[in-house]
């Protein structure tokens, strides 16, 4: 039974504590400091003053005995009894002296302020102590005898708690003053420790309710109890619960935007496609047309040749649709960078050899770069090719460069020396179907950008005053091993 009470007093003293304001706490912590040191130096200036006020009256029990050694050395040569007794009377007023006598070198008291006393035999033994005196009496080297002093105990120890009582009463008054200006002081700390954390929790309210649009809180309010630390501790948890679900629906938001954005792409790539295949097919009815009227035309070769020319863009354009649409699924590999390139410019030596273009790989044989091997050369592929048709027949240059930039990220790219892209088509190279050439279908960039996007990344097209540059920018956390 008595432990379950100590259980339920246990639990009762941490619940209240838990109760209290951090303000409150930080007051209790600095008041039981300053308690603490307080006592410390009560309890030691208490002790000093005690051994002081001691040590005080057993110097003027001392002085008072020497004082009586002095003055008994006369009357004892003379042997004068009289002026004897007139010295040993001195002490009588004195209130720390119970009574004192005069002992001469055989040990008979010969003076003492009890007359009852004179005669008797009385051991002597020089030396200072609580209950007893004894100072010699000296004249030159002679010892003449004793003047033994006998303290009031019970006087003095009055004496010592008048003053010690005295000095209590001080020491009382300054505790109180001490009290009341730790008060004070704990207050300013606490207050000063707790309006920063105080403001930041009304910061975290003020970012709640702003955040909070519906008027209906998805989350339980804040706990009563508690301290400041620990409601700040649960508005952060708040805070954070209601960010993670912001940035959930701002996922999905940019999830719609991007279908919207896609099923807008498609509209305008379907009406791009229909405008397409309508041309073709107007050409090729055309043909067929003029095929049926006449049978044998001397032109008919010709007219064959366009049948097969629209219909083999016909399937181009369907077949880069397709591939523009489907979507990619990227598997991350390391590999040489240089090997990369090189694969690349495998693909388009024939087209460089036709058009007696020289291509020139700038890339340091030890980087290395995580990505997808099969989609990146595909890029790289892509702006070589535009590259290529871009450049006139002789005097072509292409430079492939792969490289790791200040800020971590890998960066690889294209550049030649041809015409440049126009200004007025800088905003409107990388949508599909858009084209400077007269048989491009339009989709090389738009592949491009959309493998840099799977890859976090992104292609450029950087500023040249001759020719054009386009760079393909990988994260730092895509190419970093």
């Amino acid at each position: 039974m008595s432990t379950l009470t100590a259980h339920l007093r246990r639990a009762m003293d941490l619940n209240f504590w838990r109760h209290l304001s951090l303000r409150s706490k930080s007051m209790i912590f600095v008041l039981m400091l300053i308690a603490g040191i307080y006592g410390t130096v009560v309890l030691f200036i208490f002790t000093a003053a005690e051994q002081n006020v001691e040590v005080r009256i057993h110097s003027e029990v001392l002085h008072l005995g020497r004082g009586l050694a002095r003055d008994a050395a006369g009357p004892l040569l003379r042997k004068d009894g009289g002026a004897l007794l007139k010295v040993i009377q001195q002490v009588e007023s004195s209130p720390l002296i119970r009574h004192a006598i005069i002992i001469n070198p055989q040990g008979v008291i010969i003076a003492s302020t009890q007359l009852t006393a004179i005669g008797r035999q009385e051991p002597v033994s020089p030396g200072s102590g609580r209950e007893e005196f004894t100072a010699p009496i000296r004249v030159g080297s002679h010892t003449l005898g004793y003047v033994s002093l006998h303290p009031n105990n019970d006087t003095i120890q009055n004496m010592v708690d008048t003053r010690m009582d005295l000095a209590i009463r001080r020491l009382s008054f300054l505790g109180m003053i001490t009290a009341f200006l730790g008060l004070i002081g704990a207050s300013l700390i606490g207050k000063a420790f707790t309006r920063p954390i105080l403001r930041l929790s009304q910061k975290i309210a003020d970012m709640e309710s702003r955040l909070h649009v519906d008027g209906v809180s998805p989350y339980p309010p804040a706990p009563v109890d508690g301290d400041e630390m620990m409601h700040l501790e649960e508005g952060f948890k708040r805070l954070e619960q209601r960010l993670q679900q912001y940035l959930m629906e701002l996922n999905q938001l940019h999830r719609r935007q991007q279908a919207m954005q896609c099923m807008a792409t498609i509209g305008e790539m379907s009406a791009q496609v229909a405008h397409e295949i309508r041309n073709a097919l107007s050409s090729l009815r055309g043909a067929a047309r003029y095929l049926v009227r006449y049978e044998q035309p001397v032109n008919r070769q010709d007219f064959i040749n366009i049948i097969e020319e629209e219909v083999q863009r016909l399937y181009d354009m369907t077949q880069g649709f397709l591939d523009f649409g489907r979507p990619y699924h990227i598997q991350l590999t390391e590999v040489s960078a240089l090997e990369l390139l090189l694969r690349s410019s495998k693909r388009h030596a024939t087209d460089l050899e036709a058009k007696n273009i020289a291509l020139t790989i700038d890339c340091l044989p030890s980087l290395q770069v995580v990505v997808d091997p099969q989609l990146l050369e595909q890029a790289i592929s892509n702006l070589l090719l535009n590259a290529v048709e871009a450049l006139p027949n002789h005097g072509g240059c292409i430079t492939l460069y792969g490289r790791r930039e200040g800020n971590g990220q890998f960066v690889t790219g294209v550049v030649d020396n041809g015409p440049g892209v126009p200004p007025e088509r800088v905003s409107d190279i990388f949508k599909p179907y858009v084209t400077g050439k007269a048989k491009g279908s339009g989709l090389g960039l738009a592949v491009v950008t959309k493998i840099m996007m799977v890859h976090d990344g992104q292609v450029e097209l950087r500023q040249r005053d001759v020719g054009a540059e386009f760079a393909l920018c990988l994260p730092p956390q895509r190419s970093d091993r």
